[in-house]
């Protein structure tokens, strides 16, 4: 094999390499892309009786409440601690965030913001029963309220 021939296999074989390399790294993007991104967390609940406000005053947390807003008021979870929120009459979830403290009704698990209340479907009855769920490392902030397996 002369000189110019070996270069030109050495080449080829670089370019080889160089290809496969680049579609090893596509495959993964693709998969990597295509592949769902959700995360499994550890969740604890809680269930009972949730009911929605619309006030326009200053919550707990300092902010104004915004009936626009997805947010709620719970008497024990922190501040910001997001929660998922099911309706257990037809099935509706959404995320929700907490900025105040209550409700204060008893027996009640959570008051949600009425633009929370109105995607969960709940807006003319005003209350319905709920399953709420957060990280498992707020579990502490959680009594009572046990979910009927």
């Amino acid at each position: 094999m002369s000189c110019n021939n070996k270069s030109l296999a050495h080449r080829n074989g670089r370019i080889y390499d160089l290809l496969l390399f680049i579609i090893a790294i596509l495959i993964v993007s693709v998969a990597f892309i295509l592949r769902p991104h959700q995360v499994e967390i550890k969740r604890t609940s809680q269930c009972g009786e949730a009911s929605w406000y619309a006030l326009t005053s200053q919550t707990a947390s300092g902010e104004m409440m915004d009936p626009a807003k997805l947010t709620a008021a719970h008497l024990t979870l922190p501040m910001g601690t997001r929660v998922l929120v099911t309706n257990l009459s037809n099935g509706k979830s959404l995320t929700v965030r907490i900025n105040d403290r209550g409700p204060y009704a008893q027996n009640r698990l959570i008051d949600l913001s009425k633009a929370a209340a109105s995607e969960l479907g709940f807006i003319q009855s005003g209350v319905t029963h709920v399953r709420i769920s957060v990280a498992n490392e707020f579990k502490k902030y959680l009594n009572g309220h046990n979910c009927k397996k």
